[in-house]
């Protein structure tokens, strides 16, 4: 993609903790640099933004066609019992037929720089919505504003549905496309069936993708991999290369996140 007495909820955060830490390539909980676990009644805007960092959240923005449908806009996210939503909505906005929303780290036009890292691992827990035109994505863009670099954890497409794409985008342009190397990791699972995690770590000699802690790509070109801070997108945009909603999928559509972690590199 270029330019979720002890609650149920409460419960579903600490298992998801002993499994992070007991499958996932990570050091000790306590050396987290970032970490939400949607706990309350809002979304923590200290920490996030509900736009990309150049946009007022007020006003919503887009990529844009032809891949993407949507209008991202600030009313298509919530947080409530433990889980952040990010709805995609059948709703004429802007000229555009769908809104729906995200959530970036990287600050705003009036909160800079917002939550940025060079290098560690990084991991969602995450339910998708079904249905053909679902594009849902976990990813890092620079700080510095260029694109690229860029690294996709994790992108889904609701006409593929037990695939994880995971990409990395580098360089440029030839021939009016970047170069990049992608996988798609056939989980053998509905993806939209449940939680799943997905986890990404960066370090400057490799880039290597986990799915539910099994690792599924790992890539090793050291000068081509991101060496500057980058900052966290999630999204659920409205399209994509394989799919385009059609008349089987339902709106709205909800993609439900546990939790976003961060640690840093590995000593």
């Amino acid at each position: 993609m270029p330019l979720a007495a002890q609650t149920q909820a409460q419960q579903s955060t600490l298992i998801g903790r002993d499994m992070a830490a007991a499958h996932s390539p990570i050091p000790a909980v306590e050396q987290m640099i970032f970490d939400d676990e949607f706990d309350g009644t809002a979304l923590n805007l200290s920490k996030w933004h509900r736009c990309y960092p150049y946009a007022d959240d007020k006003v919503g923005c887009t990529n844009g066609p032809p891949l993407e449908l949507e209008w991202y806009w600030k009313n298509n996210d919530s947080v409530s019992k433990g889980l952040l939503r990010i709805t995609a909505r059948k709703q004429r906005v802007h000229g555009y037929d769908y809104t729906s929303g995200m959530i970036v780290t990287g600050g705003s036009p009036t909160q800079s720089p917002g939550f940025t890292f060079l290098y560690g691992y990084m991991e969602m827990s995450a339910k998708l919505p079904p249905g053909a035109g679902m594009w849902p994505a976990f990813w890092l863009l620079p700080a510095d504003g260029s694109w690229p670099p860029e690294i996709d954890a994790m992108e889904w497409q609701g006409g593929t549905p037990t695939i994880d794409y995971a990409t990395i985008h580098w360089g440029k342009q030839v021939n009016g496309q970047h170069p990049q190397s992608g996988t798609a990791y056939d989980s053998k699972l509905d993806l939209a069936g449940g939680f799943h995690r997905y986890g990404l770590d960066w370090q400057a000699d490799s880039v290597t993708w986990y799915f539910d802690g099994k690792l599924v790509k790992k890539f090793t070109r050291a000068p081509v991999i991101p060496h500057k801070p980058m900052y966290i997108l999630i999204d659920l945009a409205v399209g994509g290369w394989i799919s385009f909603p059609d008349a089987n999928t339902h709106f709205p559509a909800v993609m439900q996140v546990d939790y976003v972690r961060v640690w840093p590199h590995k000593p």
